[in-house]
């Protein structure tokens, strides 16, 4: 995988923090996670965390910039956050990710990604 950049403390995530009421968000913009409550090396050491991203990061890429957040914008206001096809996709194979890993402690879902 490319090297991952991230922007630690970001006020983008800082409000998604707030909106979801969590202990800690990443989220992708463009090219970028951007973290808040988490730092770079608690965000990596997370494979889980970080597979769901690349998700993300390959969407962007996938759809365009603008595109992308909009049919993001869209399909969250429709189905909510959790069943979003985008989020369910990037949960899915975070969760094929990390099963491949015998050695990997599966966690549950937080709170704001629970149906």
């Amino acid at each position: 995988m490319q090297k991952l950049r991230t922007w630690t403390n970001s006020p983008l995530a800082f409000i998604a923090r707030r909106v979801l009421k969590a202990r800690r968000v990443a989220m992708v913009v463009g090219q970028t996670v951007h973290l808040s409550g988490a730092s770079r090396e608690e965000f990596l050491a997370d494979a889980e965390w970080v597979a769901h991203e690349a998700v993300h990061l390959r969407q962007y890429q996938e759809h365009g910039l603008l595109p992308f957040l909009w049919k993001y914008l869209i399909e969250s206001a429709r189905v909510g956050y959790y069943h979003n096809k985008f989020e369910v996709e990037a949960r899915e194979e975070a969760r094929r990710v990390v099963l491949a890993d015998p050695a990997h402690v599966l966690r549950p879902l937080p709170r704001h990604a629970q149906p």
